[in-house]
């Protein structure tokens, strides 16, 4: 997939951005280029490349399907039966509230989940599938419907490198649209730091799940929020409301935020294992390339 030139790109866009989008695909490009091509495969069969096994011949069986060779050994007709490759519609969720706007280190959650969505849009499209995007931010969610051609890919770099993370979530909004819209059943792939109540996205993902899509979560984490390394007297303010500051003993703090942590992370963890949804954790510095490759090489095995 080429790098597509300035005039495909909306003039209105910054300099800066464009630049931000000419990265964003190049380093999809880079992530998913030499991993396993293909995340799906469909056991209904039809017409394809790929062999599967023969079967007595029943009529209404097409005759060109006849296997001629193993009839005349057997003394009896039989048909070949093939895999028929079907193409996946992948629907990403990205959550662009506020909490995702923490960084340790030079990149943020929000970096992280926009890198990962964009790899795993690329490697859609690069294998004939399509891609859509559902961007959960502040003020309202920007979707976009699954499309497989390279111009609705710039799109989803677009949405993905304009966005500022800011606001309260709405991710459970976006996931609740998508599971308005009764759509063909496919992959929804959620990308968030999962920092906000449970039960508001846990029910639109049974939704999604209950209508045949399967859901997969890449959790993006922070060191710092992991590990909650402060010692002294600290200002704290959330990211998703603006004008609100607590101070706070960081030090007597830090022995109960670590166990709440804890329990929240295997919670998630237990939640996903009982309803058969990967969930992917990701860190916010972690090479994308890494991550992506060692969950399709988990998912593959799964599969086998």
């Amino acid at each position: 997939m080429t790098t597509p030139a300035d005039s495909s790109i909306s003039p209105l866009l910054r300099p800066e951005t464009r630049e931000a989008l000419r990265r964003l695909e190049l380093y999809a490009r880079r992530t998913v280029d030499g991993l396993l091509h293909g995340i799906h495969r469909s056991r209904r069969k039809g017409i394809s490349a790929e062999f599967d096994h023969h079967k007595n011949y029943q009529p209404g069986d097409p005759i060109r399907h006849v296997d001629w060779k193993v009839s005349a050994r057997l003394d009896r007709l039989y048909v070949k039966r093939y895999l028929e490759d079907t193409a996946l519609a992948v629907r990403l969720a990205v959550d662009a509230s506020g909490s995702m706007g923490q960084r340790t280190g030079e990149r943020s959650l929000y970096d992280q989940a926009a890198r990962l969505a964009a790899a795993l849009a690329y490697l859609a499209v690069r294998q004939g599938d399509s891609a859509g995007l559902s961007l959960a931010d502040g003020e309202r969610v920007q979707w976009l419907p699954a499309a497989s051609t390279q111009s609705h890919f710039v799109q989803i770099l677009e949405r993905l490198a304009m966005a500022r993370p800011g606001g309260q979530d709405r991710l459970a909004v976006a996931l609740n649209a998508l599971a308005a819209r009764n759509e063909p059943r496919g992959l929804v792939a959620v990308f968030s730091d999962l920092m906000f109540d449970p039960d508001a996205i846990r029910r639109p993902m049974n939704r999604l799940r209950a209508a045949g899509h399967e859901v997969l979560i890449f959790q993006v984490l922070d060191r710092d929020t992991e590990r909650f390394p402060f010692n002294r007297w600290v200002i704290f303010e959330p990211r998703e409301s603006s004008g609100r500051r607590y101070r706070l003993d960081a030090l007597s703090l830090r022995r109960l935020y670590v166990e709440e942590y804890r329990v929240w992370r295997a919670e998630w963890q237990e939640w996903t294992r009982r309803r058969d949804i990967h969930l992917v954790e990701v860190q916010a510095e972690e090479a994308v390339e890494t991550a992506l490759g060692l969950y399709l090489a988990r998912r593959s095995g799964a599969e086998a």
